[in-house]
């Protein structure tokens, strides 16, 4: 009778060893690890969802739209201010009149803004602005000094000395601060006109981007003044409302150019 060999006999007494040890090393290192077709758990990962539904959890409604809603929340705060303005312009006898505090603000923007709200360069991108959306030179203005820029949620913004040579000396208005969202998605100015003054303006509000903190608009603004004046078009077939803007967002606008002589 053969017997095997002490080499042979080693080898098969070893064999489960390394397997066992191999399995131990493989578990100890799989908090970090993740194979294809059973991933592991990151306590580190970024919860891209929940923070989602947490920014969103404040700001919806179920069956009905965040537009709608910002909407109903402006026109409660434009009621309310002008409940204000009248109460404080009836004058009472004994009564003072409320001291003005429009001298204590400065405007801060556009322009860019430092990061590090810590002090302590915790995440500091150094400096930053919010994203602009939409930007349109008016062809009515040979000189290329009169832009619009569109923000994120910031409204429409015009400059009159876009063109300078100085980019910190060119100054910007904010035009549509009195309108029912400042969400801007896309601008488009109508060619073939000759005065600044007269330009008509087109902006789509709400952004399309479909972020977590973006909003959408509620239809499309409309200036034939330059940006002085602007008018809300909520629905795409004049106003019978069943084709509604709202909830929208605009990324591309532009003018037909086909009627021009």
């Amino acid at each position: 009778m053969k017997f095997p060999s002490f080499c042979c006999v080693v080898r098969r007494s070893l064999l489960p060893l390394l397997l066992i040890s191999w399995l131990i090393i493989a578990e100890g290192q799989g908090a970090k690890k993740s194979t294809f077709d059973r991933p592991t758990a990151d306590a580190d990962a970024d919860h891209v969802e929940q923070r989602a539904e947490w920014f969103l959890r404040g700001r919806l409604v179920p069956g009905k739209l965040a537009a709608d809603l910002r909407h109903h929340a402006y026109q409660t705060k434009i009621r309310a201010r002008s409940a204000r303005i009248a109460r404080t312009n009836v004058i009472q006898p004994n009564t003072r009149a409320l001291p003005s505090l429009s001298g204590g603000w400065t405007p801060l923007g556009p322009v860019p803004l430092a990061s590090d709200g810590t002090g302590t360069g915790f995440q500091d991108y150094h400096q930053v602005s919010g994203r602009a959306t939409a930007v349109a030179i008016d062809p009515a203005d040979p000189s290329g000094n009169t832009v619009f820029v569109g923000g994120a949620q910031a409204g429409i913004w015009r400059s009159t000395n876009a063109a300078l040579s100085v980019a910190d000396n060119v100054t910007w208005m904010p035009v549509t601060d009195d309108q029912a969202t400042l969400s801007i998605g896309s601008i488009a100015i109508q060619p073939g006109n000759s005065d600044p003054g007269k330009s008509v303006i087109l902006a789509g509000t709400g952004q399309g981007d479909s972020s977590a903190d973006s909003y959408f608009g509620l239809g499309i603004l409309r200036s034939a003044d330059g940006g002085n004046t602007w008018t809300l078009i909520s629905t795409a077939n004049s106003g019978t409302g069943t084709v509604p803007f709202s909830g929208l967002g605009g990324t591309r606008m532009a003018f037909s150019t086909s009627l021009l002589p």
